[in-house]
């Protein structure tokens, strides 16, 4: 796709641009929209390099139509090329640390050329903050999957604005069945519903002395990582796991322990029963205490464990023939199993960060934002388990 990007000219590219903005969303797969917002980010970068590289080519035409004219003097050094950047450059990584750490004196040319680059070239309508660094997004991600694993396990988007996700919910004629010698099936009806992504505001802010201001900027980089991963990491868990039990059917995929405080495998095959119309893979996720408690000893009719641990680190244990994944933001003594690829989540904005000092109690203030939605889109694709308590 980049190098068919690449090959097209400007009108081109600005044709393309109207054209996605201005395409039906509610129309799309969430494949197709994922494959749209790669475009779109693409065709953005793209179009940013070719109206610099005119804003050079005029300059140097205007240069040489001033050869001829009397009193023309070249000038004695001919200034740099202008250059681009994106999150990902070193200078720009090095800027916005600098920034947050309010040693915005140190830093050089290069520095303040990336930060404004990046700022005026981004698309972002959600305040005035700095787009996190890719180096410092990607280990704050790292850290969100690694903590929650039902964030790295659904569909997660990346497309800024409201999307309209259709939904086929049955065929109410013109499915599959025999017919007789040269007769017609019936034209296919198809039933559907649209959800729609819109999202939720997540905010979060902490404080470090004018002492702390002092770190290094290595020093500094993992430990910004590690508190907004905690914080707002923890926030979008809650929301996906709060979606979920939202959107699952209630009435028919949610089933009570057979007895108190104790889970049993004849439970386990009834529940692993009701989730449907599920795709990707079929996992388990409960709370720590929760898989410990209720499943770890669990056996079958026989006498047999069928929770089997894996000593390795990061391996899965598997519960029957499901994977059995720790999710803090799952309730207590509950658990959720089903097909997490059904759960869509679009990521409208991603993590950035605002910074203030407070000249009163000498401290420093660092205001994180994203803005993030999901929706389960079959409502039949989980089950809640909850084992009684009395």
């Amino acid at each position: 796709m980049k190098d068919k990007i690449n090959a097209m000219s400007l009108e081109q590219l600005i044709a393309r641009a109207a054209e996605i903005d201005g395409t039906e969303l509610s129309t799309l797969s969430t494949d197709e929209l994922t494959q749209l917002d790669e475009e779109r980010q693409l065709i953005r970068v793209r179009l940013a390099e070719l109206r610099l590289q005119a804003a050079r080519n005029q300059e140097q035409r205007a240069y040489v139509a001033g050869l001829d004219k009397p009193g023309h003097k070249p000038p004695e050094d001919k200034p740099a090329e202008k250059r681009t950047y994106d999150t990902a450059s070193p200078e720009y990584r090095s800027g916005f640390l600098k920034t947050m750490l309010g040693r915005q004196s140190e830093m050089t040319q290069e520095e303040r050329d990336a930060i404004s680059y990046v700022a005026t070239t981004t698309d972002s309508t959600y305040g005035a903050g700095l787009l996190v660094n890719k180096t410092l997004m990607d280990k704050i991600w790292e850290r969100v999957k690694e903590t929650h694993s039902i964030v790295a396990d659904i569909d997660m988007l990346s497309f800024p604005g409201i999307i309209d996700i259709p939904i086929h919910t049955q065929i109410v004629q013109g499915d599959a069945t025999t017919v007789a010698e040269n007769a017609q099936n019936d034209d296919e009806v198809n039933q559907f519903i649209t959800i729609t992504l819109n999202g939720q505001d997540i905010s979060k802010h902490l404080w470090i002395s004018y002492a702390m201001q002092k770190m290094s900027i290595d020093a500094f980089e993992p430990y910004l990582a590690k508190e907004i991963a905690t914080r707002i990491g923890d926030k979008v868990a809650t929301m996906i796991v709060n979606q979920i039990l939202t959107d699952y059917d209630s009435t028919n995929n949610s089933m009570n322990s057979t007895a108190v405080k104790a889970a049993s495998y004849k439970d386990m095959a009834e529940l692993f029963a009701m989730p449907t119309l599920g795709e990707g893979r079929f996992v388990v996720y409960g709370k720590r205490a929760t898989i410990y408690k209720y499943l770890v000893g669990m056996v079958d009719t026989t006498g047999r464990p069928i929770f089997q641990p894996n000593a390795q680190t990061g391996a899965e244990n598997i519960l029957i023939d499901a994977p059995v994944k720790e999710e803090d933001a799952v309730p207590d003594n509950v658990l959720l199993v089903g097909y997490p690829q059904t759960v869509v989540g679009n990521m409208i904005q991603d993590i950035m960060i605002e910074s203030d000092r407070d000249i009163v109690k000498h401290k420093i203030v660092y205001s994180g934002y994203a803005r993030f939605g999901c929706r389960l889109v079959q409502p039949k694709a989980f089950a809640k388990y909850t084992v009684k308590q009395s």
